[in-house]
């Protein structure tokens, strides 16, 4: 599968999760859900690209994939758990109280289907290496990807 029909596809699972994060916040009457799983969208917009993009280089395809993991999944945890048990975030609550009684609505615009699309276009060049054949070996751009980070920098 191309480039445009895996990123068309990824665009509509990113909306669907939108679509279900929104009215979960509604439940919850808590905007600062999408700030959670802000990286896991990432994670999943990049699995999905895995699975759906054929014939890309294998190995870097697995180390796309697994460094995307590792980011996602520690921002995301960080974030639950500096947001654990508090209040909606100041932002959407301010947003709240001057949207009043059409919150429930402007909140999916303002919030969520914002993130969706800026999920989707910041994506976009992960879902381009998980489809693209070329360059097959790996290179000085995946060693500096996985140098080790700390004091040190290995350049």
């Amino acid at each position: 599968m191309g480039f445009l029909n895996v990123c068309l596809l990824a665009g509509l699972l990113i909306l669907g999760l939108m679509v279900l994060l929104w009215l979960l916040s509604l439940a919850l009457r808590n905007s600062s859900i999408i700030d959670i799983f802000w990286g896991m969208g990432f994670v999943i917009v990049t699995w999905a690209s895995f699975l759906l993009g054929g014939e890309g280089y294998l190995p870097r395809k697995w180390l796309l994939a697994s460094l995307v993991t590792i980011w996602g999944l520690r921002l995301s945890l960080h974030i639950l758990r500096r947001n654990w048990g508090k209040p909606e975030d100041f932002r959407y609550a301010k947003w709240r109280e001057e949207s009043g009684a059409r919150w429930w609505w402007a909140s999916f615009f303002k919030v969520f289907l914002l993130q969706g699309v800026l999920l989707w276009i910041i994506s976009a060049p992960l879902v381009a290496a998980q489809v693209s054949t070329t360059p097959t070996p790996l290179g000085p751009l995946e060693a500096v990807a996985v140098r080790p980070m700390g004091d040190r920098v290995l350049f």
